[in-house]
C-alpha cells in the first residue's frame, strides 16, 4: 500500500468510519459492520416508540452555511458527520438503507461496472449506461440482481417499517429491493409528505420511518450551489422541518441529516475525456465512478502507462490513485469486502483536486451542464449535518 501524497492529505477529508453515516447506520439498524455512532442524543434511541430518519439529499454543512445560517436546522445541529466515499447518492442512501458501508454492499457510484452484466449501470434509476458489443442486454429484473445484492436492513427489531419516497421512485427496482418488507408511501408533495410523517408518529405501535427528499441535490446541479432557487426550497423545507418537530408526541426521535454536501465546478473546469483520445484508448471500457471520483479500468499491460499519462496531461486536476491502495486505506469502508469491491474499484481511482471535474460521454451522450457536483473528498462535499428532535 502507498502513502497518500502530502497534496491529498493537505486538502482533502478522508472519510472515516467511526463517526460517519456508516456509523449512524450501524446505530438506526442495530448493525455491527461498523461501530454504532455514540452520541447523547440518541442515547435513548432504543426506548422511543417511533424513529424517523429523514434524508435531505445534498443539504450538506456547506449548504446550511451558505443558505440558511442561523436558521432551525443549523441551529439544532448537534454534529457534523462525515459521508462515505465516493460522497454520492448511490453509495449513501444505500448504506442508510442497508446499514453497510459501501465496502460492503459495493454500489460505488452514479455509473457502477457490472462484470456479470458486462456494462457499466447506473443503480438509481436502473438501466445500462454502456455495454460491450458482443453481450447481450440483461432485462431490468437480471441487472438488478447483478448490482443489488446486500438485503435492506428496514426490517425486523420489533418494529414496523415505513418508506416514504416520491411518487416517481418510490416503484422503482432500487426503492422495491432496498426497502425489503417496509411499507412503501409515495408522496407527491411535501404537504403530503410532512403530514403522512405527522401521522406516523402519533400513531402508538413501534416503528421505523424512512423519509427521503431529493430535490435540493436535484436543483443543485443544474443551477449551482448559491442560486436563490436553492436558498428558497432549503428555507421551504427548514419550515416543514420545525413545524414537524414541533408536533412530535412523547418517545418519538426525528433524526434529519443528508447523503453528502456538494460543490459547484466552474464549467470551464468541467473536463471530458473524449477530449484526451490518448488517455482513452488506454482504458478498456468508458470511465465509471463520478464526475469528482472516476473510476478507470485500464487495459492489460498498459496500467503504468496510463499512471504516466495521466500524471503528465491531467495531473493538475486529479490524483491518479491505486484502486487497490484506496481500498486498502479503508476509503470504501471496512472489511468484510464485497465479493465484487475490486472489479467495480477498477485499477485507478481519479480522485479531484480543488473544484475540477471529469467526465467521459459514451455514444451520441450529450455533455451536461454540470454545475453543483459531490463525490469527491472536500470538506463541502463530505460534512453532513447531524439534526436530532425530540424523544
Amino acid at each position: 500500500m502507498s502513502p497518500l501524497p502530502d497534496s491529498l492529505l493537505a486538502q482533502c477529508q478522508l472519510p472515516g468510519y467511526q463517526h460517519s453515516l456508516a456509523n449512524l447506520a450501524a446505530r438506526l439498524h442495530g448493525n455491527a459492520s461498523c461501530p454504532p455512532l455514540q452520541h447523547p442524543a440518541l442515547n435513548n434511541l432504543d426506548d422511543c416508540d417511533t424513529v424517523i430518519l429523514l434524508l435531505i439529499d445534498g443539504m450538506g454543512c456547506a449548504q446550511l452555511n451558505a443558505l440558511a445560517p442561523g436558521g432551525w436546522l443549523q441551529q439544532r445541529q448537534c454534529a457534523t458527520l462525515s459521508s462515505v466515499f465516493p460522497s454520492t447518492t448511490t453509495a449513501a442512501i444505500t448504506t442508510l438503507m442497508t446499514g453497510v458501508p459501501p465496502s460492503q454492499h459495493s454500489l460505488l457510484a452514479w455509473h457502477v461496472w457490472a462484470p456479470e452484466a458486462k456494462g457499466i449501470a447506473t443503480p438509481l434509476p436502473l438501466r445500462y449506461h454502456w455495454q460491450a458489443d458482443s453481450a447481450p442486454a440483461l432485462d431490468d429484473a437480471a441487472l438488478a440482481a447483478c448490482l443489488y445484492s446486500q438485503p435492506s436492513a428496514l426490517q425486523g427489531h420489533g418494529r414496523q417499517h415505513y418508506v416514504l419516497q416520491p411518487q416517481y421512485i418510490a416503484d422503482s427496482h432500487y426503492s422495491r429491493h432496498h426497502a425489503g418488507q417496509a411499507q412503501h408511501l409515495p408522496w407527491r408533495s411535501y404537504a403530503e409528505l410532512f403530514a403522512s410523517l405527522a401521522d406516523l408518529a402519533a400513531t402508538p405501535e413501534r416503528k421505523f420511518v424512512y423519509a427521503y427528499i431529493p430535490d435540493l441535490d436535484s436543483l443543485m446541479h443544474g443551477k449551482g450551489t448559491t442560486h436563490p432557487k436553492a436558498q428558497a426550497l432549503l428555507a421551504r423545507l427548514q419550515q416543514h422541518c420545525a413545524e414537524l418537530a414541533a408536533t412530535l408526541p412523547a418517545r418519538c426521535k426525528l433524526v434529519i441529516t443528508a447523503d453528502h454536501g456538494q460543490l459547484d465546478i466552474p464549467p470551464e473546469r468541467l473536463l471530458f475525456l473524449n477530449d484526451y483520445p490518448a488517455l482513452a484508448a488506454m482504458l478498456r471500457q468508458p470511465l465509471s465512478g463520478e464526475p469528482r471520483a472516476a473510476i478507470c479500468h485500464v487495459k492489460a499491460g498498459l496500467a503504468d502507462g496510463f499512471c504516466t499519462a495521466f500524471e503528465h496531461t491531467l495531473g493538475h486536476i486529479a490524483w491518479c490513485l491505486p484502486a487497490q491502495d484506496v481500498i486498502a486505506h479503508g476509503w470504501f469502508g471496512p472489511a468484510p469486502h464485497h465479493p465484487r469491491l475490486a472489479e467495480r474499484a477498477g485499477d485507478f481511482v481519479l480522485l479531484m483536486k480543488d473544484n475540477w471535474g471529469l467526465l467521459q460521454m459514451v455514444g451520441d451522450e450529450k455533455r451536461p451542464p454540470l454545475l453543483g457536483n459531490h463525490g469527491g473528498l472536500s470538506a463541502a462535499e463530505m460534512q453532513v449535518p447531524l439534526i436530532v428532535c425530540g424523544g
